[in-house]
């Protein structure tokens, strides 16, 4: 059964906050000085080519803004990825108890089988999107549903083997195994299979002697990646994070130019 996606607090503070100023701007061109703030909205209304005209000139800063916050949020990824970059990576034999990066090849323990193409794998992020199309009949995709499923593993390396309780586990940076569409949706997963050679973070702990790998709930993660893909990311990422600082940069600098 699919779930309708829920908008979150920003998205219901948005139209709240939308909302609220048309409905006053409707009492003020009807009520006008029996209103509050009536004085500002006056002069505001009767400049508004200029106040339009500076607010052009924000509209920039406030993209700008919108992205910083956007890539500073904190998700579980962004945890993924900025503790990997400081973990050492660990052999298995030798793990200690607490936060561990390790790296190895996946061991199925309980198969399981795929949602859009019916594979036999140990877990998988799945989700469903509508697909609309604009005038030019370009196609764009709004996820309705998601899901991560995934059984009880085991990593290897040269040095042992250990579980993985892979509750609330997050797939992160891997790429789509299998896409399958219909006219009105499309349907994708992502898939860990036997034998990838993958690299994982979370919480080293022992139950009755035994070690496992559980989902750290300090840093609330528990997250996996391709070992492959994760070296190329530490590789290029900071390019990219230069790249963008020096956008913003040179934009502020532009915009600054313009206001004057």
């Amino acid at each position: 059964m699919e779930n309708k996606r829920k908008l979150t607090k920003t998205e219901y503070t948005i139209i709240g906050i939308v909302v609220f100023c048309f409905l006053y701007f409707i009492l003020w061109r009807i009520f006008k000085e029996k209103m509050p703030l009536h004085a500002y909205l006056d002069h505001i209304y009767k400049n508004y080519d200029d106040y339009a005209g500076r607010a052009l000139m924000l509209v920039p800063v406030l993209i700008i803004i919108f992205i910083f916050f956007s890539i500073v949020r904190p998700t579980a990824s962004r945890r993924f990825l900025r503790l990997q970059a400081s973990l050492p990576t660990s052999k298995i034999h030798s793990l200690a108890k607490g936060l561990v990066e390790v790296e190895g090849t996946l061991v199925m323990k309980n198969p399981m089988l795929s949602p859009v193409n019916h594979e036999t794998c140990i877990g998988y992020y799945y989700t469903i999107e509508d697909i609309t199309e604009d005038s030019d009949g370009r196609p764009s995709y709004t996820t309705i549903h998601r899901e991560t499923q995934c059984n009880v593993f085991q990593m290897k390396d040269e040095t042992g083997t250990i579980e993985v309780q892979p509750d609330k586990i997050e797939f992160v940076l891997l790429g789509e195994t299998n896409v399958s569409s219909t006219h009105r949706k499309r349907y994708t997963e992502t898939l860990l299979k036997d034998g990838q050679k993958m690299l994982l973070v979370g919480y080293a702990d022992v139950n009755d002697g035994v070690p496992f790998i559980r989902r750290d709930e300090h840093y609330k993660i528990l997250g996996i990646t391709s070992a492959s893909g994760i070296t190329v990311w530490n590789k290029y990422q900071p390019l990219l994070r230069s790249f963008l600082f020096i956008c913003s940069i040179i934009l502020l600098i532009i915009i600054y130019i313009l206001v004057q």
